[in-house]
């Protein structure tokens, strides 16, 4: 029995040193880690922690979150600097802007105001020349009233004229009417003379045959002698009467051809008058065509003078308001100058504001630069090697920008570029915002820097598909070659080293997230997202494997596409359909769609997820989002570019193939102090 007891006393004594021992060996590790954090060497892994609550795990825990606390403290600080430095370079080359302009605009503003003296001569200048067109204007209105009066008395005239032309033609025709009728008169009456003609002729033939019945009866009466004595003096007086008759028709023929002859006269001189009237007609209707045409053209005439005068009239009011116009603007011409003359006053005053702001932004840019080597006091990541290179290094970084993550890795690269610029290195830094031209300008920029003869290159591991040609042709020239975020599908055949979370370890501590903040247990969704990029895969299994342990959980899985307005319709109606859940887990970038919804909801489902950001740091404080596992993107963005420096300027391969960033939680312990007030 007193072996027995012997026995268990010595095992008690090698139980107590047994734990003496090891509480030892945890003290010398919480030791060491306090002494390097004492030293300011925060670049450090966690302090392993058992699942037995106890003392230890407190302190180790403690100590943890004193460290990451200063990281997160530490490497915010770092972005802000960036973010400063960003708005000191603005701000600086805005009063640099300012002043030269100011500068200027006081130089311009002296040659405004001598152009606006010139202004004021020649609107001065101009109003006398508009007065003295308006007594133009009023002179050749007082003679074209002149002028349109002896036009219209020339249009009275060329009127009453035509009126008696009118009057004179028509009396014209009844003449030549009249003397065309005497004409058809005389005709007739020689035609008449003509028939009494032909009756003298028949009378003379009557006096031919008497005389010679005369002749016949006197030889018939001297033939019978006594008996025809009767017969010899009817015989006789018969001659006599045909000698009468014979004179008398030589009268008539007489007399029958003088009228003959005056009648011809008079129808020869009724035919000219009738050429004449007609010759007369035709020279009156050419000047009664012209008095017409006179008539016409003044009429013509007077209607363009009536526009003349509106036109006159029109020229004066806009003459008139011309000069009220060029008297205003006189009047503003002075008070431009006055202005001017204010400006140029304001003007001096700011850039004398602007001088005053260079002076501030210098002292800001030393409050930076003593931020910055305040920083440097602590040890949070790799840091560049003093060895001198032997050439002006060279590194490239392609990166997309378009949410929040993205620029915090861009803050993180920013910071890298100004630390190897105080070494002389170039980092050129080219992001874009869209995907579709991301995609669309990689090639070029690679090229371009290919071109530009850089030493090294870092992009997303998910965008290597877009330039594949152009890696084959870097790793050909022995260019080096990193990415990040994640690696590219082909591995160490297209790149020399990648710097990317541990995706499993990220998913493992997502699962005992969610075992914290449920307790009890209960149904949990994990809504996976495309099943082909590795990310989703291996955080989903490390989540699963780790919950899989406690009989409490039951995991389903759900697997979409990226647009987050589907993961948020996914969302409702996994939420709709299980009023039992619980818990729900998403690996992605897509998470505010599922705070969205389950805040929508109204219930109590307790969310483990991805990233930070001022929104997420938002829905932790609601309690909606009970952890939010970081990637630290600055790191992301800044390390992978100092390695790559380093393993070029002292040709030493780096540590691993496979570097590993940190991941850092943000839950209700720690979120008040990341939230932007």
């Amino acid at each position: 029995m007193e072996i027995v007891l012997i026995l268990i006393e010595l095992l008690v004594i090698a139980g107590l040193v047994v734990y003496i021992i090891l509480n030892k060996r945890k003290m010398n590790v919480f030791a060491k880690q306090a002494e390097l954090i004492k030293k300011r060497k925060l670049d450090l892994d966690d302090i392993e922690v058992g699942e037995r609550r106890n003392d230890m795990v407190y302190l180790a825990e403690a100590i943890n979150a004193i460290k990451n606390n200063m990281l997160t403290f530490l490497e915010s600080t770092k972005s802000n600097v960036v973010v400063l430095s960003d708005a000191i370079d603005v701000l600086s080359d805005s009063a640099s802007l300012n002043q030269d302009g100011s500068k200027q605009i006081t130089d311009s503003l002296h040659i405004v105001v001598g152009k606006v003296e010139e202004q004021l001569n020649l609107v001065k200048n101009c109003l006398e020349l508009v007065e003295d067109n308006t007594n133009r204007l009023y002179d050749i209105d007082a003679s074209m009233k002149e002028i349109d009066g002896l036009l219209d008395d020339t249009v009275k005239s060329c009127t009453s004229g035509m009126t008696n032309l009118d009057q004179y033609e028509k009396n014209m025709i009844t003449v030549s009417e009249d003397l065309a009728n005497s004409e058809q008169i005389l005709l007739e009456f020689t035609k008449k003379i003509e028939e009494i003609n032909e009756i003298g002729d028949f009378i003379v033939n009557i006096s031919e045959s008497l005389k010679m019945l005369a002749l016949n009866a006197s030889i018939e009466a001297a033939r019978v002698g006594s008996a025809g004595s009767g017969f010899a003096v009817v015989a006789k007086e018969m001659g006599v009467m045909s000698e009468k008759t014979q004179e008398g028709i030589g009268m008539i023929y007489s007399i029958l051809e003088s009228v003959t002859q005056s009648s011809s006269q008079v129808s020869k001189s009724i035919r000219g008058s009738v050429e004449m009237f007609d010759n007369s007609s035709k020279e009156f209707n050419e000047v009664s065509a012209s008095f017409r045409t006179i008539d016409k053209q003044s009429g013509e005439i007077n209607a363009k003078m009536q526009t003349i005068f509106s036109r006159i009239k029109d020229i004066t009011d806009n003459s008139n308001t011309t000069k009220e116009r060029a008297k205003k603007t006189y009047f503003t011409s002075e008070e431009i100058t006055a202005g001017i003359q204010e400006i140029s006053q304001v003007s001096v005053e700011t850039a004398d504001a602007s001088t005053k702001i260079l002076d501030n932004v210098g002292n800001l840019d030393s409050m930076l630069g003593g931020l910055e080597q305040l920083i440097k006091q602590f040890t949070t990541s790799i840091e560049p090697v003093k060895t001198k290179p032997k050439k002006k290094i060279k590194i490239g970084i392609i990166c997309i920008c378009d949410n929040e993550f993205w620029r915090s890795v861009r803050r993180g690269s920013i910071y890298a570029k100004k630390e190897l610029e105080n070494l002389g290195a170039e980092v050129r830094y080219i992001s874009f915002d869209n995907w579709a031209v991301f995609v669309g300008l990689l090639h070029d920029s690679m090229e371009q820097m290919l071109a530009d003869d850089f030493d090294g290159y870092l992009f997303p591991g998910f965008i290597a598909h877009a330039c594949k040609d152009v890696l084959a042709e870097l790793r050909q020239k022995g260019k080096k070659v990193f990415c990040f975020n994640c690696d590219i599908e082909d591995g160490a055949d297209s790149r020399d080293a990648v710097f990317q979370p541990d995706l499993f370890e990220s998913g493992t501590i997502a699962g005992k997230c969610m075992e914290k903040a449920l307790p009890d247990g209960g149904q949990v969704i994990m809504l996976r997202g495309d099943e082909k990029m590795p990310v989703n895969i291996i955080r989903c299994e490390a989540f699963e494997k780790y919950l899989s342990k406690n009989s409490k959980f039951k995991v389903e899985r759900y697997d979409f596409a990226y647009e987050e307005e589907e993961v948020y319709q996914l969302a409702k109606e996994c939420i709709k359909n299980n009023p039992n859940l619980k818990g729900m887990y998403i690996p992605n970038g897509t998470t505010l769609a599922v705070a969205r919804a389950i805040e929508e909801s109204g219930r109590n489902i307790k969310l483990v997820m991805f990233d930070h950001s001022q929104k997420i740091f938002e829905y932790i404080k609601k309690g909606i989002i009970v952890a939010a596992i970081g990637q630290d993107p600055f790191g992301q963005g800044h390390d992978p570019i100092i390695w790559m420096y380093n393993t070029i300027v002292t040709g030493q391969p780096m540590p691993a193939e496979i570097m590993k960033c940190r991941s850092n939680v943000v839950d209700q312990n720690n979120v008040d102090s990341l939230i932007e007030v």
